[in-house]
């Protein structure tokens, strides 16, 4: 399993959700490097970010675990200018999959 695995989730993702953009803020390996589980954070226009999250758990297809953090634009723009919040950190030390043309 390798990064073919996170591409294949954000596919998904950006197939069933049609998000604005999808970033990686954590990846782990096993001893022997092969991927072992990883996080990304899913931002999208507008509606229900819990619900979506629920829906990507339930509709992505992954043999290696996963965690997805959904935020709306607006939410994730106003925390990621926040000194301290995780947000900031992910847009900081994340890294950009997808982006979503505008």
């Amino acid at each position: 399993m390798s990064d073919k695995t996170i591409e294949s989730v954000c596919r998904q993702i950006v197939e069933k959700f049609s998000p604005e953009r999808i970033i990686l803020f954590s990846r782990k390996n096993s001893p022997s490097n092969v991927l072992s589980s990883f996080k990304l954070c899913v931002i999208i226009d507008g509606g229900d970010p819990d619900m979506t999250e629920h829906d990507i758990y339930m509709d992505i297809d992954c043999a290696v675990p996963f965690d997805a953090l959904v935020y709306t634009s607006s939410d994730f723009d106003g925390l990621s200018g926040r000194s301290g919040s995780f947000a900031r950190r992910i847009a900081e030390e994340g890294s950009v999959l997808y982006e979503r043309p505008e």
